[in-house]
């Protein structure tokens, strides 16, 4: 069972209560150092978004905070942060708890000081509060809780068991042996009790809410929700009554795993509205632990599934083992992670989009961040498993000082030529929540290792295996690539792109095809892997013929490739999950097949990189061009256990596009250096020697 991870403070911090402050204030004076709006996007034709400064580049960590501390160890704490130049200080404190609204306000004017102290000192703060779950202490000693207060609140699986257990230890290790863990339900009359505490919170220091995975939890409960409120609301949107059973073949079984979607997105929408109908400049970030894989179909929450709109995410990337974090990963693994955080950048994107850096120690740490910078995502620092920890006091400053330094390669325009459709329909659709597919290997020595049993690995699922390993093709081609959501397929948002891939889209809307068609008739190429794409809309209703047939006029051949002229463009069908086969074994062939469908597009990069040296291309507001490089190579490629990392050295050629280099800078968090390069035919070329992470700046006249 996939659990998602995160730490709750049950106030073992010693120290005298502080006197509760008199009421709360807002921020409404421009001292608070919101800045310039800058704008974030990937291209002039994208959706643009102004976003505030403070969320572009930030550097996260998290403190744990109780009315129990002395002011003195709250300013101590974040003494610390500010000297790591953390930017943004997620507070930590007791709101899991079912509490009075006396014991809220407590809390609510101790974030308030916090919050006050951070601003203090230059940064910013968002405060901590889990969406559904509610904790109650004593549960099993009798105490009133909020699944007895409000029954008709709780979530209630497919199975029709009540979404709740009570604390014991094991992994859901944030509750206490004795506690109520109860899940609430986001049609129900809790979301106006959450919301209406959300308000009070907005008119606090505080720069914003850290809103904690809002899931349809599969914890103690099979598939939520079939409530009473949640039956009334489908039949209402959908006009279909609520399935009762598991039944993939059912279409209106797939139709309500969608809408299970929309029901998280329309809450997380809702505690946005109430934000900021009390304070415009009141942020929400959603923690999102549902990243690509099954988990988003089981629980719901999904952030490429549906447009968010103003809210933004904190994407918690699981390690591989929430004991030995990356340090054990096999070379799989961190591709996986490489995907998984170029899929969370993709899903948030025009928006600013953080995400956690989880580490064992400094060297696994370092890798870690790095694929977290070059994927564009800013950093949420700490040790595994906790939210409020670290690798390291001098680790952390070390990178954070790198960030702070370089903090405009997250302004910069993502100026990749290929694409990736993601689409979370098809997923749902196709793997039918057979396994997680969150990594791709097993170790039974580590009683943490997140996959357990064969079929949660990537390579036991149809979609997952194959979204992962077209990934994987294109990272080990050098193809920079932007992943792009089916929510935001767009005629315009394609025409920025020479390559897009789509594997195993079994679901998609005519709106997505015709743009896909579209980008190929202007000149695209279209790379389709599966017999299978579009034999459901969007909905999980079924077609009798595939959309291959019906929009392309293709009937690909089985275990071939095919590839079609369509007017300017030109459309590659391989008749099988070719990416699956390549995640699962690295041959040569599929690897060449996708390398000079990208290349022919004039996708990939020049370069002598070995393959796993994950890249990406920006152009920064004053025009230069920022390369940022992850480097893989070495890391697991022996098996579990293997943390053999090598550094790279290689050669790279990219366009000056029309302008005179006058200098490239190699950037690492070690050291910034000018090297030599070569400016012909157009192009500047050369040498990159890194560790884990490089920036290479090239800069023209």
């Amino acid at each position: 069972m996939l659990l998602e991870r995160r730490e709750f403070l049950k106030g073992t911090l010693a120290g005298s209560v502080l006197a509760m402050l008199p009421g709360c204030s807002g921020s409404d004076d421009d001292s608070s150092g919101n800045g310039p709006q800058q704008p974030t996007g990937n291209a002039p034709n994208d959706r643009r978004l102004v976003a505030p400064a403070w969320l572009i580049g930030a550097r996260v960590a998290g403190m744990e905070i109780s009315p129990g501390q002395e002011l003195w160890e709250i300013q101590d704490g974040l003494d610390k942060l500010a000297d790591e130049r953390v930017s943004v200080v997620e507070l930590d404190g007791d709101l899991s708890r079912y509490m009075t609204d006396a014991e809220f306000q407590e809390q609510v004017a101790f974030f308030d000081l916090a919050a006050k102290e951070a601003k203090n000192r230059g940064m910013r703060s968002v405060g901590y509060y889990p969406t559904l779950e509610v904790l109650t202490p004593d549960a099993d000693k009798g105490a009133r809780t909020m699944r007895l207060d409000h029954p008709d609140w709780v979530q209630v699986g497919i199975d029709g068991k009540e979404n709740y257990f009570i604390g014991g230890g094991g992994r859901v290790f944030w509750v206490d042996p004795g506690e109520e863990s109860a899940w609430m339900c986001p049609s129900s009359g809790y979301v106006d009790y959450f919301t209406s505490r959300v308000a009070v919170l907005a008119k606090t220091a505080l720069d914003g809410l850290w809103g904690d995975v809002p899931l349809l939890s599969d914890i103690g409960a099979v598939f939520p929700c079939i409530n009473a409120t949640c039956a009334a609301r489908f039949q209402n949107d959908t006009g279909l009554p609520l399935p009762t059973v598991l039944n993939w073949d059912d279409p209106v079984f797939r139709r309500w795993v969608k809408w299970r979607h929309e029901l998280i997105s329309s809450f997380e929408q809702e505690i946005l509205r109430v934000a900021k109908s009390v304070r415009n400049d009141f942020e929400v970030i959603i923690e999102t632990v549902t990243m690509d894989y099954n988990a988003g179909t089981s629980q719901g929450l999904d952030g490429a599934a549906m447009d968010d709109g103003g809210v933004y995410r904190c994407w918690e990337v699981d390690a591989v083992s929430d004991e030995s974090a990356m340090h054990d990963a096999t070379a799989n693994d961190w591709i996986s992670m490489a995907v998984m955080m170029r899929h969370g950048k993709g899903a948030t994107a025009p928006r600013p989009s953080w995400i956690f850096s989880y580490g064992l120690d400094a060297p696994d740490a370092e890798y870690v961040m790095a694929l977290a910078i070059v994927t564009g995502n800013s950093p949420y620092e700490t040790k595994i498993p906790l939210m409020c920890t670290s690798v390291g006091h001098d680790y952390r400053k070390r990178m954070y000082s790198w960030i702070e330094r370089n903090v405009d390669v997250y302004n910069a325009r993502f100026a990749n030529d290929a694409a990736i459709i993601f689409s979370s329909a098809s997923r749902d659709f196709l793997d039918r929540n057979t396994g997680v597919g969150l990594y791709a290997s097993l170790n039974s020595k580590d009683q943490f290792w997140w996959s357990t049993t064969g079929m949660d690995l990537v390579t036991a699922l149809d979609f997952m295996g194959d979204y992962r390993g077209t990934c994987k093709a294109l990272i080990h081609s050098h193809v920079p690539y932007d992943v792009v959501t089916t929510p935001h397929v767009t005629p315009d948002i394609l025409s920025r792109y020479r390559f897009v891939a789509v594997p195993s889209a079994v679901s998609l809307s005519d709106d997505v095809l015709s743009a896909l068609d579209g980008f190929a008739k202007n000149g695209g190429t279209v790379l389709f892997s599966g017999l299978d794409t579009g034999i459901y809309d969007e909905h999980g209703a079924p077609f009798s013929t595939t959309r291959l047939a019906d929009t392309f006029g293709l009937t690909p051949v089985q275990d071939d490739w095919t590839s079609v002229p369509r007017e300017k463009g030109k459309i590659v069908v391989a008749g099988f999950r070719a990416g699956g086969q390549y995640f699962a074994k690295d041959d040569p062939n599929i690897l060449s097949r996708y390398g000079q469908a990208a290349g022919d597009a004039g996708a990939v990069i020049r370069t002598n990189a070995p393959p796993p040296v994950v890249m990406d291309v920006r152009r920064s507001l004053n025009g230069s061009t920022y390369l940022l490089c992850a480097n893989l190579q070495g890391l697991g490629v022996g098996g579990v256990g293997s943390f053999a990392p090598v550094d790279a050295t290689f050669d790279v050629t990219l366009p000056d596009m029309g302008k005179t280099p006058t200098k490239v800078t190699l950037s690492d968090p070690s050291a910034d250096r000018d090297i030599p390069f070569n400016h012909t035919d157009g192009a500047v070329t050369f040498t990159v020697t890194m560790h884990a992470l490089m920036l290479a700046t090239i800069s023209f006249a």
